[in-house]
């Protein structure tokens, strides 16, 4: 088993998330520099196979970016359903990874339940999140242009 607790199937993927959120508003440079960024240091952190989460970071990226040519990321459908199959292909690229690398996991249905119900979370809970992330936006804009009136 993957790992223990309910908490689990209620997870949300706050990185990939944000990497779609800087794809639509900062382009492809912001969001490839952040999740290799990101990959690195969650590779440095943690005390497993060096490079791992950087090349699934990676290839969070290039799934969000490939299924933005079919579907509209800007749309609340599209950021619902892109962030629900890159959060479902990270979790299957992350056990395929650490099988081929000769690692002992056991994977369960109720562990692949949860990679389903923790990426279906993560797309609903990313249309608020950009609303909430684009609000941040405008104040903080907003103070910029205050600092620069009375500086």
């Amino acid at each position: 088993m993957i790992s223990q607790g309910l908490t689990r199937f209620f997870a949300v993927d706050l990185v990939t998330i944000i990497i779609a959120y800087l794809l639509i508003y900062f382009g492809t440079a912001g969001a490839v520099i952040f999740a290799i960024g990101q990959g690195f240091l969650i590779d440095t952190f943690s005390s497993g196979l060096l490079g791992l989460f950087t090349l699934l970071y990676l290839i969070t990226f290039l799934s969000i970016k490939f299924g933005a040519l079919f579907f509209e990321l800007e749309s609340l459908r599209g950021q619902i359903f892109l962030i629900f199959i890159a959060v479902f292909l990270k979790e299957i690229f992350l056990i395929a990874f650490l099988k081929a690398f000769a690692m002992e996991i056991f994977i369960s249905l109720t562990d692949l339940l949860s990679f389903v119900t923790s990426a279906l979370f993560s797309g609903l809970i990313a249309p608020l999140l950009f609303l909430v992330f684009n609000q941040i936006s405008r104040l903080l804009s907003r103070k910029d242009k205050e600092m620069s009136y009375n500086g």
